[in-house]
């Protein structure tokens, strides 16, 4: 998802978007036949590290099962959660967004090694892209 506009209106529309991400990743999903819960295996991180939003608004950071986001422009974090995967190739995200002081949750998907393709709790779909200068 792209943001528009500039400034605190952009980087709410972040927040918003990472806060339903981080709100998801408390979760984790039934295993087909009802096997009870699916949760990767210790060696699995491939997702953890930077991801920024394709607007370049804000960067978070997936580390050791902790979501924090940070605005671009002035370094102020944004939104503030947990995450757990779902599989090798997925995580659900929960999280808190400090600019709505709304509780959101999110789905993703790795789509391919750069690109975290996400749904939040309200249908709404947003991309991560891997960023290079955070790991």
């Amino acid at each position: 998802m792209r943001a528009r506009g500039s400034g605190p209106a952009r980087a709410l529309r972040f927040l918003a978007v990472a806060a339903g991400a981080v709100a998801l990743a408390g979760c984790t999903i039934a295993a087909p036949g009802g096997g009870g819960s699916v949760r990767a295996p210790s060696s699995a991180g491939i997702i953890d590290g930077a991801w920024g939003d394709t607007g370049g608004v804000a960067t978070a950071s997936l580390t050791n099962g902790r979501f924090v986001s940070v605005a671009n422009d002035t370094g102020n974090r944004v939104a503030e959660g947990t995450y757990v995967y779902t599989s090798r190739e997925s995580v659900a995200l929960d999280y808190f967004s400090l600019l709505r002081q709304t509780r959101i949750r999110a789905n993703c998907v790795l789509a391919n090694p750069t690109t975290l393709n996400c749904t939040n709790d309200s249908g709404q779909q947003f991309q991560l892209v891997r960023s290079a200068a955070v790991s």
